[in-house]
């Protein structure tokens, strides 16, 4: 059995690549995307099948490792390393994640996954949404996906905080993340509680690098340990 290969198709203006062409920074973080893509493929293939305990990751970029110098420091392997460690138990880890994901990649492409495979997560782990809020502009539809993804993720799991904003559609995605996912039993963390943005942005200036992946893997990983996950 093997899990589908998730890719989010370009879209027709993609000014990530417009700018790549002026950037050897943007060119070179997107020569990244595939080869990573390519890399989780193989490894849900390989942790498909075993007797410890299943964390499923969904999301975008940010959960592809995206802008981290090698999988190893991205925050899926720092944390799925201390799952290991402080429980004892061969945590295996499915990454269902996909660069350029938004919220109802998944809801509609990654969510359905576990149960078309029969999939028995005992952690489900979600960062998404800033490529809604970048390149979408439509409020209420941004808002709607957004409580979308919220009710269709399984009471117990986790969802990631957006970056906060006083006003706007980044305020208005916040504050149903905030009030809608405690009510469905979902914790909270927040993924982008840095204590500085300087030194923490990969080449492109978009995706995290790996100083930043310590950071996210650490928020994560308080979560968990304040919610007695382990």
């Amino acid at each position: 059995m093997q899990l589908p290969h998730l890719r989010r198709q370009k879209r027709t203006i993609d000014l990530s690549s417009i700018a790549g062409r002026f950037s050897t920074g943007v060119a070179s973080i997107n020569a990244t995307v595939e080869p990573r893509a390519a890399y989780w493929d193989q490894w849900n293939k390989a942790n498909l099948s075993g007797d410890g305990p299943l964390w499923i990751a969904l999301g975008d970029s940010v959960t592809q490792g995206i802008g981290s110098s090698k999988p190893q420091t991205s925050y899926a392997h720092i944390v799925l390393e201390r799952l290991r460690t402080r429980t004892g138990k061969d945590w295996r880890l499915i990454n269902l994640s996909m660069s350029g994901g938004r919220f109802l990649d998944v809801v509609e492409r990654q969510l359905p996954i576990i149960e078309d495979y029969q999939l028995q997560p005992s952690l489900v782990t979600t960062i998404i949404g800033s490529n809604d809020l970048m390149w979408r502009r439509d409020k209420e539809s941004i808002l709607n996906d957004a409580k979308r993804t919220i009710n269709s993720l399984p009471p117990g799991s986790y969802l990631s905080k957006v970056s906060a904003a006083r006003k706007g559609k980044r305020a208005m995605v916040s504050s149903a993340i905030n009030h809608l996912a405690p009510s469905r039993g979902i914790h909270l963390f927040n993924a982008w509680d840095w204590p500085t943005g300087e030194g923490m942005w990969a080449e492109d200036r978009f995706h995290p690098n790996d100083e930043a992946y310590k950071y996210i893997a650490n928020n994560l990983w308080t979560s968990l340990v304040k919610n007695l996950l382990i």
